[in-house]
């Protein structure tokens, strides 16, 4: 129900933040906002979602770089809300919080990633042999092939 509520809220609020901010600001800047935000959000797509830290865990990494590209779609939306949310979705620190609160709420329903990274103690000998190519041979006509 409340995703339903949801979706009929957003455009309600994209549509009174454009008749507020648009009255305020004029018609021009108004459409030059909506545009920079779109090109912005076309520049995160096709810049990629690499990020500058390289985190230890590799779910983080995945997990920061799916909230730069939702951040990259909001931005690409036209509307005051979604750019808003969208910009702060790009922020380092919003992109942990968001992380560690979708992380809470998975481990409070039993769902938990972790990553098992083997001994680095153990070592694992072992030899190998090189098996040389086999070279093409000179095969009789078939009798399927016309001499």
């Amino acid at each position: 129900m409340w995703v339903f509520a949801l979706i009929l809220a957003v455009p309600m609020i994209e549509i009174g933040l454009f008749v507020a901010l648009g009255g305020a600001l004029g018609l021009w800047l108004t459409l030059a906002l909506v545009f920079g935000s779109t090109m912005l959000g076309m520049f995160v797509v096709r810049k990629g979602a690499l990020s500058l830290q390289r985190p230890s865990n590799p779910m983080l990494q995945i997990a920061g770089s799916g909230l730069t590209m939702m951040a990259a779609m909001l931005l690409i939306l036209p509307g005051f809300l979604t750019s808003f949310l969208g910009l702060a979705l790009l922020l380092p620190p919003v992109q942990r919080g968001v992380i560690a609160l979708v992380g809470q709420r998975l481990a409070g329903r039993g769902i938990v990633f972790t990553r098992s990274a083997p001994p680095k103690d153990d070592v694992i000998d072992g030899d190998f042999t090189v098996v040389p190519e086999p070279r093409d041979e000179v095969l009789p006509p078939s009798k399927w092939t016309r001499d």
